[in-house]
């Protein structure tokens, strides 16, 4: 119905009323995916799905410095599916990106160990004195 010359022919009746409903229809799916995307509960989850991947990538660091081990997931994201595609809640792809990075120097982890080692005399030094 867009760009349509109004001097032109006329259309039949059941023509613009088919143009109508296929109007309407476009018009409540697009609000049925604003409200879902809105909706505190939807809201929510994307945040908590946001703080586990960023949980997710510190431990996953963590344990990459801590092992020595060269390979490091950057980045993973979802994709969204191609037009026309029909997933089942849940079945959403996930594309991760890795890097390969050099092992790190052992003045490094011996830096880290003492850190970590500090870190536990101070709470254990604190707990005891709570205790008193």
């Amino acid at each position: 119905m867009e760009g349509r010359d109004p001097a032109g022919p006329q259309r039949d009746p059941a023509s613009v009323q088919a143009d109508i409903e296929r109007a309407q229809a476009r018009l409540a799916f697009a609000i049925d995916e604003l409200v879902d995307r809105t909706s505190p509960r939807s809201v929510a989850r994307r945040g908590l799905g946001r703080l586990r991947d960023t949980g997710e990538n510190l431990v996953e660091e963590a344990r990459a410095l801590v092992t020595g081990s060269p390979v490091l997931r950057r980045d993973s994201r979802l994709v969204e599916p191609d037009e026309g595609a029909i997933l089942v809640k849940g079945e959403d792809e996930v594309v991760a990106d890795y890097e390969l990075r050099r092992p790190p120097s052992p003045a490094l982890l011996i830096g880290v160990g003492v850190g970590v080692a500090v870190a536990v005399g101070v709470a254990i030094v604190l707990r005891r004195r709570r205790r008193r």
